[in-house]
């Protein structure tokens, strides 16, 4: 969903390498994955292999930094050379959300690493090992020479790390944590973020924008400078990792998918500061078995909430949902159309995740 994430590092690789070190003060905003068509569960069948665990609730604010495992290509242009405009990245077959991984066989993991290379190259031909959804491609790329600027230039921008926030689902008392319910995408790219390594932080929340229909709401907050954890996953399945200090919060049994019940829930979050709250909603309906991970379907019936954010807003993503004295699930997505709904995935999910990270 909302997947929290501002940019830290989007640099021309002519230019220096911005550290992610170092952020606090700046405000993060978060993009958006909104939905606007309706969902429609279909049956599933019980899971009867299914062993509860007992965990740390979640609901409050963490703050992530991610380092891509590669450089993300996020943006091209073209050189302007003395024979005219030259598309370098077009003409070695470069797209948008490549991640270049290696240079002339050589692993590359920093803007700067990328810049220094590209423009010490004199026009010399390049080795690309790029990676592109699931499939690795070698690329021949050479740069070009820019008369305005007097050295040779890539025509690419690129990222090597982004940061923001999430909300946390669920932790371990030996430390592995579950949060978001979704990846966490590349602002620029909107595709899913592969690193390489990450790590959290503790966040101060400081405002927080109203959601309405057609325009998604969202949190403000400042990411602290200490590191809290290691980030060790991004995926469909969300963020996941381990603290070196869990926060020791209410102790809930984890739901099994058959014992999720059409009906009331709650769920909690933080919209200010420091104060996890508890907020009524309904569960409208469930498919334990969709491909999307979209297992539930939830709609705010909180009034309190409604009116202070309109409903579910950007950063609540990975808010737990309660049912029953149960965790059952997490928020993952809203609806553009009408912010009081959205989508949340089971927490039977996340703990299949979170047991086999723990494991490797």
């Amino acid at each position: 969903m909302f997947a929290a994430f501002s940019s830290v590092n989007r640099t021309s690789v002519t230019e220096a390498d911005a550290k992610i070190d170092g952020v606090k003060g700046r405000i993060y905003k978060f993009s958006e994955d909104i939905i606007n068509r309706i969902y429609t569960p279909e049956e599933s069948e019980e899971q009867n292999d299914f062993k509860s665990t007992k965990v740390l609730l979640g609901g409050y604010p963490v703050g992530l930094k991610l380092y891509a495992d590669g450089v993300v290509v996020v943006d091209t242009e073209s050189v302007d050379t003395e024979n005219g405009d030259v598309d370098t990245a077009g003409n070695a077959g470069l797209q948008i959300g490549d991640v270049i991984k290696e240079i002339n066989g050589i692993r590359v993991t920093t803007n700067k690493e990328v810049s220094q290379i590209m423009e010490q190259s004199n026009g010399v031909p390049l080795k690309l090992t790029v990676l592109r959804g699931k499939d690795v491609v070698y690329l021949d790329f050479t740069t070009a020479y820019s008369v305005s600027e007097g050295k040779y230039k890539a025509g690419i921008w690129i990222r090597d790390s982004s940061a923001g926030i999430g909300t946390v689902t669920f932790s371990m008392r030996d430390g592995y944590f579950a949060a978001l319910g979704h990846a966490v995408c590349d602002i620029d790219t909107k595709q899913v973020i592969p690193i390489s390594q990450g790590e959290t932080t503790d966040v101060s929340i400081v405002e927080y924008v109203k959601g309405k229909s057609g325009c998604a709401g969202e949190l403000c907050g400042y990411l602290e400078s200490d590191k809290t954890g290691e980030v060790l996953f991004n995926g469909d399945l969300g963020v996941y990792g381990k603290f070196q200090a869990p926060r020791q919060t209410t102790v809930y049994e984890i739901a099994s998918a058959k014992e999720i019940k059409v009906g009331e829930a709650s769920i909690f979050t933080t919209i200010e500061n420091g104060v996890i709250r508890e907020y009524s909603i309904s569960i409208t309906s469930i498919n334990e078995d969709a491909e999307d991970n979209k297992h539930l379907t939830i709609k705010i019936t909180d009034d309190e909430l409604i009116n202070e954010t309109g409903g579910i807003i950007q950063g609540m993503s990975g808010s737990p949902i309660v049912q029953n004295g149960k965790l059952v699930g997490a928020v993952t997505h809203v609806f553009l159309n009408d912010p009081t709904g959205g989508y949340g995935i089971l927490a039977q999910t996340m703990l299949e995740k979170v047991n086999d990270i723990s494991l490797n």
